[in-house]
């Protein structure tokens, strides 16, 4: 019997899993290969090009099909998509080319797979087959978080306008969707605006469960040491380890002057730059392929968002590892998680600082977390147990005529 044959459509290559959005897509595409006939057809960012053909070796696929995308974030390309009556993301991941591209693959596809709400807009108008799509964000709230962050008025006024445009796609496309994968947290916001959820089932974005193979950590091995992982171009994380730099660091400096900050990712936007000037101890790694190595010294471990939805990968890695997290409550959002016994949740900069300084002493709380969030990682956050969830939802759809 033939396999049904799944056309994965994302927004950026995802190999080598190097974000929380790739790590996630990398892990699905593999399980999808190895249970289905697999193509996939992904936009090419940044450096995507030079990894095209490790890809390629490294899964299983019936056909792949690329297309360079280097649309910017810039005033000007937001006026474009103002005319064109699409949101800036959307209008960002186009391309004439792409689309001709994927036409002749969807012709022999059975199911398309959306990755990233962005790349919709690829599937062919008169698809016959079933449509699943996979969201990474509830992408109306980050933009209307981002807003209500902002005190620049018209800064204010574009965000809130693009968030509305977002969510009114979104609710678009989720009707056009026979299934859509989301976490139950962002489910929970789509619900509260009034978005349709119908087709909705329940998904996770999980980490490096490898992590929890690992021996355990132990306090007296780490150093005074803060770590920080990310990447350094997204604005959440951009936003928020300036604003911890900003507001929490001197703090923490006052009482443990011989405390490092790592900030670990590559080619750091130039406002982290520019908050960390003249700060000593704030140490930019750049690339790292072996997280562990900072892991291990890390005292604690910091997610300092203030705006974003969705499961949090880099909080998650923290709760594999056992390193003890310092979070914010988007940072914790939709994990199982409680302040003071899995982590340590605050959104005040003065009680932020104070968390990560209790993890600089506190022995006995640095061992209870530590034990703790391996516990909940181990029993609620495995890739095995979230992709059996994910193919009984996906079967229940191709029964259905």
């Amino acid at each position: 019997m033939n396999k049904t044959h799944i056309l994965f459509i994302t927004t950026q290559l995802p190999f080598p899993a190097k974000s929380g959005g790739t790590v996630k897509s990398w892990n699905y595409v593999q399980f999808l290969s190895q249970n289905y006939t697999l193509s996939v057809a992904s936009l090419l960012k940044d450096d995507d090009e030079k990894h095209v053909q490790a890809f390629q070796k490294a899964i299983n696929l019936e056909y792949f099909e690329s297309e360079q995308s280097d649309i910017q974030r810039t005033p000007l390309n937001l006026i474009k998509s103002y005319f064109l009556s699409t949101s800036l993301n959307v209008f960002r991941n186009y391309s004439t080319n792409f689309k001709s591209k994927i036409l002749p693959l969807a012709e022999k596809a059975d199911v398309l797979l959306i990755d990233h709400y962005e790349v919709f807009q690829y599937v062919p108008a008169n698809f016959k087959g079933k449509i699943v799509l996979h969201t990474h964000n509830a992408e109306f709230m980050l933009w209307r978080r981002m807003s209500e962050l902002t005190n620049n008025p018209i800064k204010k006024i574009i965000l809130k306008l693009e968030a509305t445009r977002v969510g009114h796609y979104e609710n678009l496309i989720f009707k056009k969707s026979d299934l859509v994968y989301s976490t139950p947290s962002d489910i929970d916001l789509y619900q509260k605006n009034r978005m349709n959820t119908q087709a909705h089932a329940i998904t996770y974005h999980l980490g490096n469960d490898t992590l929890l193979d690992l021996p355990a950590l132990e306090f007296h091995k780490t150093e005074k040491a803060i770590t920080f992982i990310g990447t350094l171009s997204w604005e959440p994380n951009i936003d928020g380890i300036c604003w911890f730099i900003e507001n929490c660091w001197s703090t923490i400096q006052q009482k443990h002057p011989d405390c490092v900050l790592y900030i670990i990712g590559k080619s750091p936007d130039e406002r982290i730059k520019t908050a960390a000037r003249k700060q000593t101890q704030i140490i930019f790694t750049g690339f790292v392929e072996n997280l562990d190595t900072y892991l291990q010294k890390t005292r604690a471990y910091i997610a300092p968002l203030r705006f974003g939805s969705g499961m949090k990968v880099k909080v998650l890695e923290g709760l594999y590892r056992g390193t003890p997290c310092v979070t914010t409550s988007v940072g914790a959002e939709g994990l199982k998680v409680r302040n003071g016994e899995e982590i340590l949740i605050s959104d005040e900069a003065q009680s932020f600082a104070k968390n990560c300084i209790a993890l600089l002493e506190d022995k006995r709380l640095w061992n209870k977390l530590s034990s703790n969030a391996r516990k909940v990682a181990k029993n609620e956050y495995k890739w095995v147990d979230l992709f059996q969830k994910m193919e009984n939802s996906l079967q229940s759809l191709l029964k259905k005529k």
